[in-house]
């Protein structure tokens, strides 16, 4: 087929590369003393990745152009016996679908020991994703995402997109995506694949929150929209019907509310269910709810006043529960904007040491009995209704923060993987000891096999570096060149 030589020359071109890399990878697993099995099978992907990549543009492969004449093996995920030379055919025919599902497509080393590794994506059987820095930021859509968001729905694997946002549920979140033309809006993302801090601590509180409390509110939002938060609550609307919502205090309503919560804690020490709780519901900012008693617009924006009645609560007993601690928000122009995580921290100051133990984070971060429950653990029970079975340690959380993403993943079992897109760089990993990302990627782009890329045909086969984060000892070193 003359009309298809070029690009059989380029599919022939980036056959040979794959080759020189697995002659590559063989070199240095039996110099490390790593698994030579491992090495094979990467060996089978890089294989069948270039051949489905001939397959799907309908070109032929004569081995006369690959350098050695010899036969090649395929495996049986792909319908060509062998390409004999004498006999070469005029096409290839797959039964199977011309993309492999999540496999090794390359070998790849971590730069800091020249261990092989299984790429990223090998094993995972679903994914938990964060959106703003690693799908999106401020300027528009991570590039790549939109590769990525359509390799997750062609290859059908589940996945949630788990938002730290404490402003908007999954309906908010859907929103945002379809106006800002996020990911492949052709149709919106369902909601059943989403999953926010907002929605996770809505749950927590109508599981913790007793009946007839008493409930500050702190929230962020649309400025002047009435409390959204409060649509959240409705699968628990006979308990929410008994408490005394305020989203406005005067400082005389504030000290009555601290003397019960006081009372409460000094009547069973150690015991006794917290009856008032300060509740925030924020990204950073806040806007004025209307107060479901008084009918009064909230609080605008963080003040000194608005600071003192919640410490006048907290300070006596009350309970504080927030979405998330994300410390800070990006911007386009790169200068952070406060996030929850400031505020938390404030109150958590004021609440040490004795109240430290009524200090509740909700989102991914959060403790175990809070975030790791209402959170990650919902999140999990979402994508086994998408028709995952599998363990923890086959899903991937991918995310930009260690203290969020990351940490939520450890504790949870799950595989993590950092994406520098967004807060977070590998650089930060020894100040968060104990959230160990397993991997490191510049970007979403990078967990993607190769032909899933923008202009895959135009550029290398190896795709960039997809780091096993196995130790912190040496983050400074380079990984090998495949040229040589």
């Amino acid at each position: 087929r003359p009309a298809a030589g070029e690009r059989a020359m380029q599919a022939a071109a980036r056959f040979r590369e794959a080759i020189a890399i697995l002659e590559h990878a063989r070199d240095r697993a039996a110099s490390s003393g790593c698994d030579l099995d491992l090495a094979e099978r990467a060996a089978t992907a890089v294989r069948d990745t270039v051949l489905r990549e001939c397959i799907a543009a309908g070109l032929y492969a004569n081995p006369s152009l690959l350098g050695d004449g010899s036969p090649i093996r395929v495996s049986s995920g792909v319908d060509a016996a062998l390409m004999d030379e004498e006999d070469p055919p005029t096409a290839l025919v797959a039964s199977a679908p011309a993309t492999p599902p999540f496999s090794p497509c390359a070998a790849e080393f971590a730069r800091e020991g020249g261990e092989l590794v299984d790429p990223v994506l090998s094993g995972v059987k679903a994914l938990l994703i964060d959106l703003d820095g690693t799908m999106y930021s401020p300027s528009g859509p991570i590039p790549g995402a939109d590769e990525f968001y359509g390799y997750l729905l062609r290859q059908r694997l589940p996945y949630v997109f788990l938002s730290n946002t404490g402003a908007k549920g999954a309906h908010g979140v859907q929103a945002k995506l379809a106006k800002n033309g996020f990911l492949l809006q052709a149709a919106p993302v369902p909601t059943d694949n989403i999953y926010t801090a907002a929605q996770a601590q809505c749950a927590y509180m109508a599981d913790h929150i007793p009946h007839h409390a008493r409930v500050f509110v702190i929230a962020g939002g649309v400025e002047g929209e009435d409390a959204w938060w409060m649509e959240l609550l409705t699968a628990a609307a006979e308990r929410v019907a008994t408490w005394e919502l305020r989203t406005r205090l005067t400082e005389e309503e504030a000290k009555e509310w601290a003397a019960i919560a006081g009372a409460a804690i000094a009547a069973a020490p150690g015991e006794g269910r917290p009856k008032v709780f300060v509740v925030l519901f924020t990204d950073g900012s806040i806007s004025s709810s209307v107060d479901p008693k008084t009918n009064e617009r909230g609080y605008a924006d963080w003040s000194f006043d608005v600071i003192k009645k919640a410490s006048i609560l907290l300070s006596h007993g009350a309970e504080f529960v927030c979405t998330a601690e994300d410390a800070f928000n990006p911007t386009s122009d790169g200068f952070p904007l406060p996030g929850p995580g400031m505020f938390s921290a404030m109150f958590r100051k004021l609440m040490y040491p004795l109240g430290s133990e009524r200090h509740r984070v909700c989102g991914k971060g959060g403790g175990a009995a809070e975030g790791g429950k209402y959170m990650v653990g919902h999140a999990i029970e979402m994508l086994r209704l998408q028709g995952f079975d599998g363990e923890p340690h086959e899903i991937l959380i991918v995310g930009d923060r260690f203290d969020t993403d990351i940490r939520a993943g450890v504790g949870a079992g799950l595989r993590t993987c950092l994406v520098e897109s967004g807060c977070h760089s590998k650089d930060l990993q020894t100040f968060y000891p104990t959230d160990h990302a397993d991997f490191v990627a510049s970007s979403v782009a990078d967990l993607l096999p190769p032909e899933w890329r923008a202009g895959a045909l135009d550029r290398p086969l190896a795709r960039p570096w997809v780091h096993r984060n196995a130790s912190m000892d040496d983050f400074s070193a380079s990984p090998p060149s495949l040229a040589t």
